[in-house]
Parts: C-alpha cells; structure tokens; sequence
C-alpha cells in the first residue's frame, strides 16, 4: 500500500492575493520543488461520505482516498481551503468535499485544478458541514483547519493530473445550487449578472465587508443566484460583464447561502448578447394623445402582473410586475417588493403628447411604508418595449406629493400629488413614467404603493 513514487518537478508559483474568507496575511513569491507520490486508495469518496454525518467524528483507520482538486488559491478567490470531488466510473454524479488547511499559496504545493491527491485519513475528524463533508482537524469541539506542520502527513499530491473537461458538469442555475454539487467543479450554463451588478465591479466597496456577493440570473428565470468575490482576488477592480454565457466555478455555502466561486477571471466566459428574464408587457396599443385620465376601472384584477395595451409595464430589475387591484369598489395600479425576495424596480410608462401648459397629476397611496419607492419621470426618446436603461428619464419626482407615513397599514384615503405643468421646452410624443424601486431580500425595502386617478388635462 505504501508503494510511494516520488517525482520532481520545478513548479514557478505566482504572487497570490488571498480569497473570500478575508485575512491579509502577507505572501511571498514561492519557488519549489513538487515531490509527487502514489499509494493505493483503500476507500471510496462515496464510502466515507456515506457515513458521515454533522457530528465531528475522528477517524481512526488507517485508510486513504483519493479525490481531485477543483478550487484553486492563485488568483486569490480561495482560502485556506482545497475543494475536491471524486470522478465516478459508473455514471454516478461526483461526490464534493473540501479540506481546510492552515496553509496559503496551496497551489504551489501541488494543489491545483485536476491533480489527483491521496488522502490519509487517520488522525483527521470528518463531518457534515452546511451540507457537505469537510476533513480536517478538531478545533474547540469543532471541525478545523489541519496545521501548517501536520497537512504534509496526510494530503499527497500525485503527479495525476485530469483536465477539467473530465471533472466539470453543465448544469442549470437552478440544478447548481445544491448540497449534493458542493465543492464540484460545475459550468452554469446561459446565465448573467442581475441588472443590479451592472456598471459595479467585482468587489464594490460600497457593499461592505472583505467580499461581495452579486446576483446571477437564468434565462430560465426562477431564484437569482449569489457569485461571491474577494476583495482580495486578483481581478478585483474590474467591470463585471454585461453579457450572458457561461461561468465556471466551484459551489461552496456558508450556514444557508450557497455561494459559487470563480477560480481565476477567464473562468467567466459571457460572450452572448444579454437576455430579458422578465420582458416589459402590455403597450400594443400605445396612443400618444395629449389628455387622458386614467382610474384603471376598466382592466381586470391581477395577482401576477397586469398587461396594459395603452401603457408599458416593465420588470426592469427583478420580476415583480405592477397590478391592477381593488379596495371599496375602486381599482388602482398597485406595486411591492414584499415577498419577492428580489431586488425591484419595476416602470409604468404611460404615452402622451407632450403640450405646454397642460398639466399632469396622479394619486398616490402607501402602505406599510419603510421607506420611498416612488419615483417619476418624463422620457422623450424612450420607445415602448425597448430597453428603458437606454433611454433618457428626467426626474421630476421633487414635483409631487407622493404618499408617505403608512408604516402600520395602508393609509385612509389617496394622496393628490399635485400638478405638474409641461414647460414650453417639452414637446412631441414621450411618457410620463412611474417607477418603483424596492428591494425585497430580507423585506429591506418593501413599501407599498398605489397608483390611481392618472391624468393629463388643460
């Protein structure tokens, strides 16, 4: 068992940031030579995941596996840690685990994508944790990283190494995001960043913390997704991409949240035009007349989103479409983030021709108000359907009244906002539009707003 095959190679290491588990220890440029080995596996992946559990166990046989490595710590979007997965013979899907060692600059010490890698497992502790088996050492009762001065007597690098193509799998957003594809080596197939990442990088400062997490959608729809990058990854600054394509990673979680992890920025391969998760509905009537008042009592009642002939209704960020309900035998445009567990922001573009001196107004009500959702603008050169992130909008929210102060319920009675006189320096055919912007993950963000009595007179 112990027929061990030592090979040399010059392995030149590159500088290394560190990963999303945020620590800024220093690193140094390592150059070194790789001693390789091969043993004889006396257990399966599968055997010994079977019968792991969330109890910390130590291991006492004297046994070894072998596994393949998927993560990789060069660039930084790694930590102290080596995914791995097995590489099943009969069809069966790979098995993920990972290993936490009190080591930096892993990869220079062998531990890159493919390579093959024995496993001594006496001496460790195995455990589930958030749904996946780690091997490490006991630390205050729980499981830990294997020390800096006891890794070498328990992982060995080979000089195995299988391409990528013979480990990763094609999976959908939604078929990705499981306990049973932790740690394996996965392709998320025709997916993008939320329109919320757009114009951001990477990491973005401004969201706090050594790390950020950005959404992914499917062109499928369905739950948005978290990518999570570092601070300290190499590629850190840059612009995340707006097109749609593939991206390849490793899926990790922490307690609920699972989190996909690039290994290096080429693993992100969006070279697709961008597609519409949620397209706008309605506006196959547009009329551009320069009065109208609407009081929405002549659609139906929705649940799911309304479709307006005369008027555009836009998920632009998210899902949620604005409504048409009713309270008291009166009807009204309606929208929420609550419940949606999704960042919104959602237009209702309304057509008119633009005529000096004629004045717009509306009537507005909240409820359960944690903050402002309601924002209106004018647009001279937005087309109906069309991307409304490419036309121009014009705040004219400071003109109005907009309902406020409902935090407990909905208030008694609608809000007149108002008027609002078109200038002489606005004409032609445009809209007035309304937008909501709301953010319902963790119900941050949730106002309601009612819209009703929407009108353009002399």
């Amino acid at each position: 068992m112990k027929n061990i095959l030592v090979k040399s190679a010059l392995l030149i290491a590159l500088t290394l940031g560190v990963s999303s588990c945020i620590n800024d220890d220093a690193y140094s440029v390592p150059q070194n030579t790789l001693t390789t080995y091969e043993l004889t596996a006396t257990k399966t992946v599968a055997q010994i995941n079977a019968t792991a559990n969330s109890s910390v166990t130590a291991y006492t046989a004297d046994d070894i596996i072998e596994a393949y490595v998927t993560s990789n710590d060069e660039s930084g979007t790694f930590y102290k840690s080596i995914s791995f997965q097995s590489i099943p013979t009969d069809n069966t899907a790979p098995i993920g685990f990972s290993v936490p060692v009190n080591q930096t600059s892993l990869f220079a010490k062998g531990f890159t994508p493919g390579r093959k890698v024995y496993i001594k497992l006496k001496g460790l502790y195995v455990a589930k944790v958030f749904g996946s088996m780690q091997i490490g050492s006991l630390y205050q009762g729980a499981l830990g990283r294997i020390s800096e001065f006891e890794w070498q007597d328990h992982l060995f690098p080979s000089a195995t190494i299988v391409p990528e193509s013979a480990m990763v799998r094609t999976l959908t957003l939604a078929q990705a995001y499981a306990d049973v594809n932790q740690n394996t080596l996965v392709d998320l197939s025709v997916v993008q960043f939320s329109d919320g990442s757009i114009n951001r990088t990477y990491y973005d400062v401004d969201s706090g913390g050594g790390a950020t997490n950005h959404m992914l959608t499917s062109s499928a729809g369905g739950t948005e997704r978290i990518i999570r990058f570092s601070s300290f990854a190499a590629f850190t600054g840059n612009q995340v991409p707006t097109l749609s394509g593939k991206i390849r990673g490793v899926l990790t979680k922490y307690n609920s949240d699972y989190q996909f992890i690039v290994r290096y920025e080429s693993d992100i391969n969006l070279t697709q035009p961008r597609f519409d998760v949620s397209p706008p509905v309605g506006g196959t009537a547009i009329t551009f007349a320069s009065t109208f008042n609407e009081n929405f009592e002549s659609y139906n009642v929705t649940s799911s989103g309304a479709t307006l002939p005369k008027y555009v209704n836009d998920p632009y960020v998210g899902s949620r479409l604005w409504d048409i309900k009713t309270f008291s035998g009166n009807k009204y445009a309606q929208m929420t983030s609550f419940g949606s567990n999704a960042v919104n922001k959602t237009y209702l573009a309304m057509p008119v021709a633009f005529t000096p001196g004629y004045k717009f107004s509306f009537k507005s009500k909240d409820g359960y108000n944690v903050g402002n959702v309601l924002k209106v603008y004018y647009s001279t050169n937005y087309t109906a359907g069309a991307n409304i992130g490419q036309a121009t909008l014009v705040d004219i929210t400071s003109s109005f009244t907009i309902a406020t102060g409902a935090t407990s319920g909905y208030a008694v009675n609608f809000t007149n906002s108002g008027d609002y006189t078109i200038p002489a320096t606005l004409t032609g055919n445009g809209y007035f539009i309304f937008e909501y912007s709301g953010n319902g993950v963790g119900n941050v963000l949730t106002t309601t707003m009612q819209l009703d009595d929407v009108k353009v007179i002399p």
